[in-house]
């Protein structure tokens, strides 16, 4: 990261913390003002020291100091609002960008996530995986530690992996994922993938092994407890697993489920349950509801 010195600077006076206070046993005078001017740098256990003595987190860090100067969260802000709009124009933007950033940066990252965008447009055409999927197969496959990086890629890219495959690369990765889970953004994506693979396991009629994947996510619930959406979900698909395993009846919960996605303005999410709920033989009916400005009525055919 270029310039954090400067980031710094902004943070420092934003919280009205004297520099003697911020630097004292880390930076001399001269050296905190030439690296609060962009000129020096600092060693990484001094910058962890900072980020403690201004209270911030090392994520809370990275989001303040790359928004104004990083391609990559410009480019993500919208991808899955593009997606789930099924933005066939907007996903070839981002393929376009993603492509002109790998060859302006030669940044493998870049290029991984055009293959990653290329396999959602796929999806929306119901196409076979790009020419390039290998390389990102390749990629996820021999790499032996993940993070958030290879969670996203792997979430995102899972319709063209079989289930043998995800099952070995879960159960490696499992452990390390689960180390991650304290940090917001790694659990929520970790809860991400598991709900792809319980959505694509439904599609395909698998449903033990959506079942087995619920039970995972289900474990998840105390550190989810304060997240609506997937709280939300967590209810969306126990109802749907129940109704396709047990036979039993739409029940009002599965109702409520799709009413509240389009109540708190989720209606992309509402449409792509919807959808589900479909290709399973639902019926799915609008009506009328004193309550909320739209409810539905959903049975098995």
């Amino acid at each position: 990261m270029n310039n954090i010195g400067e980031t710094i600077k902004r943070l420092r006076l934003a919280k009205k913390i004297p520099s003697q206070s911020l630097y004292t046993d880390l930076l001399s005078r001269q050296a905190r003002s030439n690296f609060e001017k962009g000129e020096s740098d600092t060693t990484v256990s001094k910058f962890f020291i900072l980020l403690d003595r201004l209270n911030i987190s090392l994520d809370e860090f990275y989001v303040l100091h790359t928004q104004k100067e990083s391609v990559e969260f410009h480019l993500f802000t919208d991808i899955a609002s593009v997606y789930y709009k099924k933005d066939i124009e907007g996903l070839i933007l981002l393929i376009n960008k993603l492509s002109e950033e790998y060859k302006r940066t030669n940044n493998i990252k870049y290029y991984h996530y055009k293959i990653m965008v290329e396999n959602m447009l796929r999806i929306l055409k119901n196409e076979s995986p790009s020419e390039d999927f290998e390389q990102l197969s390749n990629y996820l496959m021999n790499c032996d530690s993940w993070g958030y990086y290879e969670i996203m890629l792997f979430s995102n890219s899972i319709n063209y992996f079989s289930q043998d495959l995800i099952d070995i690369v879960f159960k490696r990765s499992k452990d390390i994922i689960t180390n991650f889970r304290i940090l917001r953004r790694y659990r929520n994506e970790y809860a991400m993938l598991l709900l792809n693979i319980i959505n694509k396991n439904i599609l395909e009629s698998n449903f033990p092994v959506a079942v087995k994947y619920y039970k995972e996510y289900e474990e998840m619930e105390e550190v989810l407890q304060n997240d609506m959406y997937f709280q939300t979900m967590r209810i969306y698909f126990r109802e749907v697993l129940e109704i396709v395993t047990n036979k039993k009846r739409a029940t009002e919960d599965l109702e409520k489920v799709i009413t509240y996605l389009g109540y708190f303005n989720m209606s992309n999410k509402q449409k792509q349950c919807i959808a589900l709920l479909e290709k399973l033989n639902f019926q799915v009916e609008k009506k009328t509801n004193k309550n909320l400005e739209i409810a539905f009525q959903i049975t098995k055919k």
